[in-house]
């Protein structure tokens, strides 16, 4: 982040592991200088049961409520971040620079773009959809309007300036992932919450077909403004009704790709069919431990640190995921991605995370006032500890698994604990009002950068004493030299003294294990190479996963890198 305008990365190149395929080829395809062939139609399948009719890339109700390809074929935002590489791609926007002290952004917008109407794109509608959110602060997801940001204004035809009251460099990644919708059509529209936008008009590399409660159809933009792109005629999304349903059709052949957590993928999905089905789940977030630092004995550093040299991750995930999602390790107890780790954990502090050691655990434990007697720890106070509660969803095999695995590992250490389900809505009420002791969940927040994890994870704004809602930080721990460290990084574009700030906070993390990483958590693509190549892969991660349908710029870079075997 840096000095001028910055040109962002480049769109990836073609991957050489699929994704999916689901479309049997077209005859008519034609063959480009590079080799690429051109045409065939991807068929995209998810378990949603019905499609809504609904187009709004706004829509601000919850995930689902808009149909698949919304906001990854027909619309487009500024730019891409790429959570899993960390890297950045120009879509709309072509570069940005901070000034004034960090107070002022200014966004070089593309020229040269039309709206599939015909109408040119320009620096106006970027505004325009940014006011919108301002007047209608429902379709606001990202709160952008509750940071210090004061207007959005285009100086330009090619020039959006974003102007905030104090420096805030952290809303970069969130802010111009935004989708842009045109003002020439949105400006007469009276409710844009409730907007179903029947007739879309985006700037993204395909149109609307058809549409039906099962199936919506989309073919290629003819006036896409990358040149050659998309390779792709057309794609097709089906809702069916269970994710057996989708796996069962990508599994043959029948479909092009599907989003979700297959049970052992590599024995009931890929070896079915192992010259064409994958899968690709790359590591994005966490599924974390949380204890409750707020109630004994999880207020005790010791307490905690004892259980998390307790816990075997490689157990635990391969309990959970068969093999297929890895173990949080190393630096990554931090809560660091592996994407990430190499540029934002130094190796000084790779050095300092906790290893797998029981005997360490309980002598660690013994050393600080504890008394392991007749198979059952006893707290400095001389008071038997009670059996502990591991809350989990209802129903989540993979988290009852891990807790299960977690009971057994700390029995050595005379701690007891019972796998506590609950339904998805007390859950979450759990979470945010404090009533658990410990508890397995996700991370919130990822983003291009390790900021965005600490920041919901960590920071005093998003958290409570128990009894009242703290909406991320769970676990209810906050640090002096955290939220210092997290204001450092926000308020600056210089790129060591954001690494300062995050290796700071790397070492509270292992200093106090506020929580203990347990897995990663990826996206879930599972693909077929029967027809398409192109595909995101470890080799080309030009995307992190996302499912078909998604927003922000990755699921249309998979549509963009795609083609025909």
């Amino acid at each position: 982040m840096t000095k001028g305008l910055r040109s962002l990365a480049v769109l990836a190149g073609s991957a050489t592991v699929a994704l999916g395929l689901a479309v049997v080829p077209v005859a008519s395809a034609s063959a480009n200088a590079s080799g690429i062939r051109y045409g065939g139609v991807l068929h995209y399948v998810s378990s949603w049961t019905t499609i809504p009719d609904d187009f709004n890339p706004l829509n601000p109700a919850t995930t689902g409520a808009t149909a698949g390809g919304t906001g990854s074929l027909l619309y487009e935002p500024l730019i891409y971040n790429n959570i899993y590489t960390g890297k950045q791609t120009d879509l709309l926007a072509t570069g940005y620079k901070w000034s004034n002290g960090n107070k002022t952004l200014t966004v070089a917008t593309r020229n040269g773009v039309q709206w599939s109407d015909g109408k040119p794109f320009s620096a106006a509608d970027v505004a325009f959809t940014f006011n919108l959110l301002k007047k209608f602060p429902a379709l606001d997801l990202n709160g952008d309007w509750k940071t210090s940001l004061t207007s959005v204004a285009a100086t330009g035809p090619d020039t959006v300036v974003f102007q905030f009251k104090s420096p805030y460099t952290a809303i970069l990644p969130e802010l111009l992932q935004q989708e842009i919708v045109p003002e020439h059509l949105w400006s007469s529209v009276k409710n844009p919450v409730t907007y179903t936008n029947p007739h879309p008009v985006g700037t993204g590399p395909f149109l609307l077909k058809s549409y039906s409660n099962t199936e919506v159809s989309y073919v290629k933009n003819p006036h896409y403004w990358m040149p050659g792109r998309p390779y792709l005629n057309g794609v097709t999304m089906e809702a069916v009704k269970s994710n057996s349903t989708a796996e069962l059709l990508v599994l043959n052949g029948d479909a092009a790709f599907t989003y979700d957590g297959i049970t052992d993928p590599q024995k009931s999905f890929v070896a079915a069919h192992p010259a064409w089905n994958h899968f690709w789940w790359p590591v994005t977030n966490f599924n974390f431990l949380y204890m409750n630092t707020a109630v004994a004995p999880f207020n005790d550093v010791w307490f905690r640190k004892a259980v998390a040299m307790a816990i075997n991750d490689n157990v635990v995930a391969e309990r959970a995921y068969f093999g297929a999602i890895p173990a949080a390790s190393g630096a990554l107890e931090t809560g660091v991605t592996s994407g990430q780790v190499k540029d934002w954990v130094p190796p000084s502090i790779r050095k300092l995370t906790w290893k797998y050691n029981p005997a360490g655990a309980l002598k660690l434990l013994k050393s600080h006032g504890y008394k392991l007697t007749n198979g059952t720890l006893q707290a400095p106070d001389g008071k038997v500890l009670p059996t502990f509660n591991i809350l989990v969803g209802a129903g989540w095999s993979d988290f009852i698994s891990m807790a299960e695995t977690i009971g057994q590992e700390l029995l050595p250490l005379g701690i007891h604990t019972t796998v506590n389900q609950e339904p998805y809505s007390t859950y979450a009420s759990s979470a945010d009002f404090g009533r658990y002791t410990m508890m397995i969940s996700w991370g919130n927040g990822n983003n291009v950068t390790p900021y965005y994890e600490y920041y919901y994870l960590l920071s005093p704004n998003n958290t409570a004493p128990v009894g009242k809602i703290a909406s991320t930080n769970w676990e209810r721990f906050t640090s002096p030299l955290v939220t210092s460290a997290l204001s450092q990084y926000a308020q600056t574009t210089n790129l060591a003294v954001q690494k300062a700030a995050m290796a700071t906070i790397e070492r509270q993390v292992l200093k106090y294990a506020p929580v203990v990483a347990l897995t990663g958590r990826p996206n879930f693509l599972d693909y077929s190479t029967r027809y398409f190549s192109g595909w995101p892969s470890p080799s080309n991660p030009y995307n992190e996963g996302d499912p078909g349908d998604g927003f922000g710029g990755g699921g249309e870079m998979t549509y963009l890198n795609v083609h025909l075997n």
